[in-house]
């Protein structure tokens, strides 16, 4: 006889699985999943400010050596020799470089004040290194070519100022084409009506008989002829503002070429420094201090500094200006200086000896060589850099 197996029901083992998550187990993944969402997001931003103050810093310091480039090559293609007296007749141009009251070692540490020397002044005339210099005249309409131009390098006080106490400044370079004759329509004679220095022309211009006239390197040994000075009286000192001690109506600023001769923006520092023979280091211990330097007193160091013109730290190039040059005490200015004041002023002849000069360069002796350092602050990296800028005149 046949048995049938017995079908097992399974036990049962309580309730069935669950086929999800609790709310509370989905409120703590939320949890989590927020928490690294956050971190990343905070990762992302500190990627992204650190991006931006490296890309800052690398434009910043691109700007510099753009800016230290050109001045360098503007200074190596100096057309005169630096050293009183020039000639017009010689046609060699001029090199004039003015020290302002502001001095670098006035500037503190931190965000209190960053601001130094910015109201120095560099004017000259160069050749350029390659090709020539291009220029506009006649209402930016057209332009015009030299392979010399009077070129000035100068501060002024930036239109928005984005850090809190302390003054940022623009640094400019304004161009203007040496061209004895332009040969168009417009300059009848060679001349042309309007005023300086309000023209926006990129030439060298003199006020003769009433009228505009282009200028060569003779007549800018004159310095009645140069960029920003007066014409009347003599020692034709350089037009500046009265507040600001910065050259006034100087820029393209407030013209519908505004931009066109600003060479670097968030400057703190443009400080112009002669080479002074006489000048020594003072050295005390493992420390060697400059003239210039904070603490520097004069010391028994070896010969030869780059000192701030007429601020009493050197040799003959730190003492006050020659007092027959006639130009203020304030402002110290080295001048290649023109020998045609000699011949017409008080009547003389022709020169004489130093002792019976009717007028005389404000630093009679030869210029050896020319520093300048340009510090920018950058508001995004709130870092300085500079860059420094030296030439030598020894072989002129």
């Amino acid at each position: 006889m046949l048995r049938l197996a017995s079908v097992r029901q399974p036990k049962s083992r309580g309730r069935l699985p669950r086929a999800g998550f609790s709310l509370t187990e989905l409120l703590v993944a939320s949890g989590i999943g927020l928490l690294v969402m956050a971190s990343v997001a905070s990762l992302f931003t500190v990627f992204s400010r650190a991006m931006s103050q490296s890309q800052s810093t690398v434009d910043q310091v691109a700007r510099l050596r753009a800016a230290g480039w050109k001045l360098r090559q503007d200074l190596a293609g100096l057309t005169c020799r630096v050293t009183p007296w020039l000639a017009p007749e010689a046609e060699a141009g001029y090199f004039e470089c003015v020290e302002g009251p502001r001095k670098d070692n006035a500037a503190a540490h931190g965000l209190s004040n960053l601001e130094a020397d910015t109201d120095d002044i560099l004017m000259f005339t160069t050749r350029s290194p390659a090709g020539k210099f291009v220029g506009r005249y006649a209402d930016a309409s057209r332009t015009i070519e030299s392979p010399y131009a009077e070129v000035a390098w100068f501060c002024r006080e930036a239109p928005t100022q984005p850090v809190t106490g302390t003054k940022l400044y623009n640094l400019y370079r304004r161009q203007l084409l040496v061209v004895a004759y332009v040969g168009t329509a417009e300059f009848t004679g060679n001349s042309i009506a309007g005023t300086l220095p309000n023209i926006n022309y990129d030439l060298s211009l003199r006020v003769d008989g009433g009228r505009l006239v282009p200028n060569t390197l003779g007549d800018l040994t004159k310095r009645e002829n140069r960029f920003m000075h007066l014409a009347t009286p003599f020692p034709h000192e350089l037009q500046v503002d009265a507040t600001s001690r910065l050259p006034a109506q100087a820029t393209f600023e407030t013209t519908s070429r505004s931009g066109e001769d600003l060479v670097l923006t968030n400057v703190v520092s443009f400080d112009m420094r002669v080479f002074d023979p006489e000048a020594r280091a003072q050295v005390s211990g493992t420390i060697t201090r400059y003239p210039g330097d904070p603490g520097y007193s004069p010391g028994t160091g070896a010969y030869g500094a780059y000192v701030d013109l007429g601020a009493g730290q050197g040799g003959r190039l730190a003492r006050p200006m020659e007092a027959n040059s006639r130009l203020s005490g304030a402002r110290p200015t080295y001048d290649t200086w023109s020998q045609h004041y000699e011949f017409t002023a008080a009547g003389r002849s022709g020169l004489n000896v130093s002792t019976e000069y009717a007028t005389a360069p404000p630093y009679p002796v030869p210029l050896r060589g020319v520093e300048v350092r340009i510090r920018c602050y950058d508001p995004v990296g709130k870092q300085v850099r500079q860059v420094t800028v030296r030439q030598s005149f020894g072989s002129r």
